[in-house]
C-alpha cells in the first residue's frame, strides 16, 4: 500500500494529476464535461459516449473504440440516510449508464460503512477519520465513557457495534442538529504514544478539526459510521471486460473484486492492479476493432422497458451532482417557477 501520514489520498491524486497535466500531448482532459450516456454500434459494442458541457449546456459525441468506466461509487446517494466520505460526484452514474446499455451488475445490495466518520461539527459530517487513529490507540467510547467494542475490529463489526450503541442502547451523544455519535478518544493517543504524536502523524486530521475550534490532542472526536465504499458494481471478468464488448471497468465501479465486504486498503490495491490492467487491455482492443454506426437505440429501449413494466418516475439519471436543497425550499422554487416569479 501507499502511505503518506494521513494525506495518502491527496498525495495519490496530486501525483496522478501532475502526470496527466504534464503530458497534454498524450492525454486530453475535458473539464466540467461529464458523460451522460454510452453509445453502442449495431452489433452491441461500446462505441463511445455522449458528454455534457455543464457551463455551456451543450451536448457532444465522443467516438471511442474502447471505453473505460472508472467513475467510483455512489456514496452521495446517501443509502439509508447515512452521511458519506465520498466526493460530490459519487452518484453512481457509471453504473447507471452501463446498466442502461445492457451491462450486468452484481452485489448491488452491499455497501461498506466506515466506522469512524465525523458526525460533529456538521460542516464536515461524514468526513473520514482514518483507521490509523484507532491503530495508534484511540478508543470508541459511549456517553458514559465506556469502551463498548474492541477498537481494532474489522469495519463491519466496528460499524455495527457503534450503530447498536446509539440506536438500540441509546448510549450515543446527540448533536445540535439531531445526529447521534460516540466519542473517539484521541487524547489517549498522546498519553500512549507521547506528546506531539498526533501533530506528526495526523496533521490533516488535526488541522481539519482545529478549523472548528476542536483540538483533538485534548478533546475527543464525535464519530458515527459513514457510507464509504460500494462493494457491488458492473460485473467484469479477469480482463476487466464487461459483457458489452469494448466496455471496460476498473476501481469501485466494478463489482465482484471484493465480494460483499472489503478489508482496509484493498481499494487502493484494487484500482492499481485493475486500473493498469484495464488500460492495457483496452488499448490492445482499440488497435484491432472496427466499429459500426453509432446508436442510442438502447436508451429508447430502456425507456420502453420502463413503460412496459408500468414504472413511472420523475428521477433524472445520471445525477451528475447531488442536490442538498431542502424539500421545503424546492417546493417554493417550483411554485415560484410555475407562477412565473422565479428570475
Amino acid at each position: 500500500m501507499v502511505s503518506a501520514r494521513d494525506y495518502t489520498g491527496a498525495i495519490i491524486m496530486r501525483t496522478l494529476m501532475d502526470e496527466v497535466r504534464n503530458n497534454p500531448d498524450k492525454i486530453t482532459t475535458l473539464e466540467f464535461m461529464p458523460t451522460i450516456e454510452l453509445i453502442l454500434d449495431g452489433r452491441g459494442r461500446c462505441a463511445g459516449a455522449i458528454i455534457y458541457n455543464i457551463e455551456t449546456e451543450e451536448y457532444f459525441v465522443v467516438k471511442a473504440k474502447a471505453t473505460l468506466i472508472a467513475t467510483g461509487g455512489y456514496g452521495r446517494l446517501h443509502i439509508r440516510g447515512f452521511d458519506t466520505t465520498n466526493h460530490y460526484g459519487a452518484t453512481g452514474d457509471g453504473i447507471i449508464m452501463a446498466y442502461k446499455a445492457g451491462a450486468k451488475l452484481m452485489y448491488m445490495d452491499s455497501v461498506q460503512y466506515h466506522p469512524t466518520g465525523s458526525v460533529f461539527p456538521e460542516q464536515i459530517a461524514g468526513f473520514l477519520i482514518t483507521e490509523k487513529i484507532r491503530g495508534a490507540g484511540g478508543q470508541p467510547l459511549n456517553k458514559f465513557g465506556e469502551l463498548f467494542v474492541f477498537p481494532r475490529e474489522p469495519r463491519d463489526v466496528e460499524s455495527s457495534a457503534i450503530i447498536r450503541e446509539c440506536a438500540e442502547r441509546n448510549n450515543g451523544i446527540a448533536t445540535p442538529s439531531g445526529r447521534t455519535g460516540v466519542w473517539l478518544d484521541s487524547p489517549l493517543i498522546e498519553m500512549l504514544q507521547g506528546e506531539g504524536y498526533i501533530k506528526k502523524q495526523f496533521p490533516a486530521m488535526l488541522r481539519q478539526f482545529i478549523r472548528y475550534g476542536i483540538d483533538i490532542t485534548e478533546e475527543p472526536m464525535l464519530i458515527y459510521p459513514s457510507l464509504h465504499y460500494q462493494n457491488g458494481g458492473i460485473e467484469i471478468n479477469v480482463r476487466c471486460e464487461s459483457n458489452i464488448p469494448g466496455l471496460y471497468v476498473a476501481g469501485e465501479a466494478s463489482g465482484g473484486v471484493h465480494g460483499r465486504n472489503r478489508l482496509m486498503g484493498n481499494s487502493v490495491l484494487d484500482y492499481n492492479v485493475f486500473g493498469r490492467k484495464a488500460g492495457a487491455i483496452a488499448a490492445e482492443y482499440a488497435k484491432k476493432v472496427k466499429l459500426g454506426r453509432p446508436s442510442l437505440d438502447h436508451v429508447t429501449n430502456y425507456e420502453n422497458e420502463l413503460k412496459k413494466a408500468k414504472i413511472k418516475t420523475d428521477r433524472v439519471a445520471p445525477v451528475l451532482l447531488p442536490s442538498y436543497t431542502p424539500e421545503d425550499v424546492r417546493k417554493r422554487q417550483l411554485t415560484a417557477c410555475y407562477e412565473g416569479t422565479l428570475r
